[in-house]
């Protein structure tokens, strides 16, 4: 008898988990049938040198695939309707084969940044949720990338920029300079050259022997925000002699964490820099984790504010299909759309049926509007 009912159980458990999986595949290829339709879908530009990737279990199943053709591109997303879509960084002359840079040899590469913030202390989700707290977070984190560093410092405008919302907890950022001759020159750029560039936004060769201007600037203005003088540390180069003239029991260790604390403001994920062989999520795809739109915005947008992620990366026809289901496991709320759900949200829309899908929730669809 017991084992009658355990084999019943596990059949109804397996039918449950595929009507979930009927539902989730069948919603992501509507939204590719739209997406290509509209041409939201990025295809990477000189497309038979990229590599592409995708997920369906995982964020990377499979990767090693390439295309001559745009169109054959786009029939392959339509009838796969990944979870997760990428495309290499680099420009290769074999992406196809499988292993390092030496058997795709490599002749150009995308310079982009990847934000991907954690959860803040605002936050009382767990690790792998998000909120709008730590969706704040990474929007200020892109910006202070762009106010901080790669504008005033670097001499791009803002034109010279793409922004990209990830799906997730993060934005992409995209160094596309219009002079073409400058845009030649980074994206021939080696290793070395992306990981010089990538540490110095970190701080991590900031030398208090032999400040240079460009932090120098960032941390007085930091000094000035905590109300220390600053005269002393603008009219040198070595702010270690500086350090040890203050106050030790009370000043230094105050600005030391000041600067601690400034270095490592940013979440920038450096694989994406450093690697040569990186993909990164295509503009226009859906993310796996969340259902969300993987989204190009203006500058302006997410600098006024006017991007809401939790609104403004949701496909707008997930909010006219309705689900009844019922939440199996414990989760931690959720706005949507500007609607909070929760453990006993039972009537919910696709949006979020994907967003549990993508989180590994136990839930199981009663009906479907």
């Amino acid at each position: 008898m017991g084992k009658t009912i355990k084999n019943q159980s596990l059949a109804k458990s397996t039918n449950d988990e595929n009507i979930v999986l009927k539902e989730v595949f069948g919603l992501y290829s509507e939204y590719y049938k739209y997406a290509v339709k509209r041409k939201w879908l990025e295809i990477p530009k000189d497309l038979p040198h990229r590599e592409i990737g995708f997920g369906i279990t995982k964020k990377v199943d499979n990767r090693n695939i390439c295309f001559e053709r745009s169109v054959d591109y786009l029939k392959w997303v339509l009838n796969n309707s990944p979870l997760h879509l990428y495309k290499s960084l680099s420009y290769m002359e074999h992406p196809e084969n499988m292993g390092g840079a030496n058997q795709k040899k490599l002749f150009r590469r995308e310079i982009a940044f990847d934000i991907d913030t954690h959860k803040t202390e605002k936050c009382k989700h767990d690790e792998n949720w998000l909120c709008e707290h730590c969706l704040e977070e990474a929007k200020n984190q892109t910006l202070i990338l762009i106010d901080e560093f790669l504008t005033p410092f670097f001499g791009f405008s803002k034109n010279d920029l793409k922004i990209v919302f990830s799906g997730n907890r993060g934005y992409h950022i995209y160094i596309d300079p219009k002079n073409e001759q400058l845009k030649e020159e980074i994206e021939h750029w080696g290793k070395d050259e992306r990981r010089y560039f990538i540490e110095f936004i970190l701080g991590k060769n900031l030398n208090l022997n032999q400040m240079g201007n460009s932090w120098k600037k960032i941390l007085i203005d930091k000094f000035k925000k905590n109300k220390f003088a600053t005269k002393s540390f603008e009219n040198t180069k070595n702010w270690d002699k500086e350090l040890n003239k203050v106050n030790r029991e009370k000043s230094k260790p105050i600005l030391l964490n000041i600067i601690d604390k400034t270095k490592n403001r940013l979440e920038l994920d450096e694989k994406v820099m450093d690697d040569d062989i990186r993909l990164l999520r295509m503009v226009g795809s859906l993310h796996g984790f969340t259902g969300f739109m993987a989204k190009e915005i203006k500058y302006n947008t997410l600098s006024t504010g006017f991007f809401e992620p939790l609104s403004d990366a949701i496909f707008s026809e997930f909010s006219k299909s309705y689900y009844d289901i019922k939440i199996n496991s414990e989760i931690n709320d959720v706005i949507i759309k500007n609607e909070r759900y929760d453990k006993e949200s039972k009537e919910v829309p696709a949006s979020l049926l994907l967003f549990l899908y993508g989180h590994g929730v136990d839930f199981e669809i009663l009906e479907k509007h």
